[in-house]
């Protein structure tokens, strides 16, 4: 099965400017320590959704990636932005500039931008496709949850429901880019009103909207399945087959001290990924990989693995598992343009 990853993400915190670079620069020749230092100076939601700090905090650049996929052909991924932190307007556009130094650059880069304020993000688009040729699409995480034991990644919380982000949104559109958007499935009715609003700009689902506390309440699926579906009826969404292994959705698989079974995370996410299969259809869903982020819960391998046989499980046969596997992503990200 040939392999297009579109969600992956490209650091080197020694090197580019991400949350855990001062304590990485300072003290990663003890890493121990360091880790020490990290957990106790993040706060407890954040800590709890990263799961392990040691995967924010170790590189992962283009041979760490192509190293963790074992025997899987990867025809090559998209790398979707990573919490650059440089400052100033154009802070962004730096990370999209570095990806463009690497000997193995992504296929396609998903930036990061400004969606709620409409000079800084015409600049920053323009100096992004200067910077690129790569450029896709651009993602402002907009992942916002009631609850104070859950982190939320955006400010003000409510940024997703703005008239300032409807506008943004129609300006990646009129400039042919997509968004990948991704928030708590608690936010998906505020999803499906967006996307209706802004039907001219693609738009893919990252994580499936990630049900947080999903593995201790069951109750919460049919919420998360009606709002996926109310999203679904927007035909310029997309959706990523990926984060179901984050820790914040409560499998624990990242406390263990033996790694998952192919068959324990097939158990974990095949029911889930096939109603997204049937809500969205082939040609509008892609598996994904959330690396290195997922990596705390299971390896590279064994979660292909557990794509590979879901996706013959579910009986769809060959051209639909190219599509969910690549021609998906392909298109999406217009690979070939």
């Amino acid at each position: 099965m040939e392999i297009i990853d579109p969600h992956v993400h490209i650091w080197d915190p020694r090197k580019t400017p991400r949350e855990v670079t001062p304590v990485v620069k300072v003290f990663g020749r003890w890493p121990t320590f360091a880790e020490k230092l990290l957990r106790k100076a993040t706060p407890q939601p954040l800590a709890d959704f990263v799961g392990d700090p040691q995967y924010v905090m170790s590189a992962h650049m283009p041979e760490t990636f192509h190293a963790d996929t074992g025997g899987h052909t990867i025809a090559g991924y998209v790398h979707i932005e990573a919490g650059w932190k440089q400052r100033g307007t154009m802070g962004p556009v730096g990370e999209t500039r570095w990806l463009e130094m690497l000997a193995d650059p992504p296929l396609a880069i998903v930036a990061n931008a400004d969606l709620c304020d409409a000079a800084a993000l015409e600049a920053q688009l323009d100096a992004h496709a200067m910077s690129s040729g790569r450029l896709r699409g651009i993602r402002d995480i907009v992942a916002s949850h009631p609850s104070e034991s859950v982190h939320t990644w955006c400010s003000p919380d409510d940024r997703l429901a703005t008239d300032e982000f409807r506008t943004g949104l129609a300006t990646l559109g009129e400039r042919q880019l997509s968004f990948d958007l991704w928030c708590y499935s608690n936010q998906l009715n505020d999803v499906a009103r967006v996307a209706g609003d802004v039907s001219f700009t693609r738009i893919v689902l990252d994580h499936m909207g990630t049900p947080v506390g999903l593995a201790q309440n069951p109750g919460l699926v049919d919420d998360w399945y009606e709002g996926l579906a109310a999203v679904a009826e927007n035909p310029n969404v997309s959706l990523k087959l990926s984060g179901l292994l984050m820790p914040i959705l409560g499998f624990g698989f990242h406390q263990r001290d033996t790694a998952p079974s192919r068959q324990e995370l097939v158990d974990a996410m095949a029911p889930h990924i096939a109603k997204g299969i049937e809500l969205f259809g082939v040609d509008r869903c892609m598996f994904a990989s959330n690396f290195p982020v997922d990596k705390v819960s299971a390896s590279y391998s064994a979660l292909y693995d557990a794509y590979i046989s879901i996706a013959d499980g579910l009986g769809l046969g060959a051209e639909a598992n190219q599509k969910l596997f690549a021609g998906t992503a392909s298109t999406f990200y217009r690979l070939g343009a």
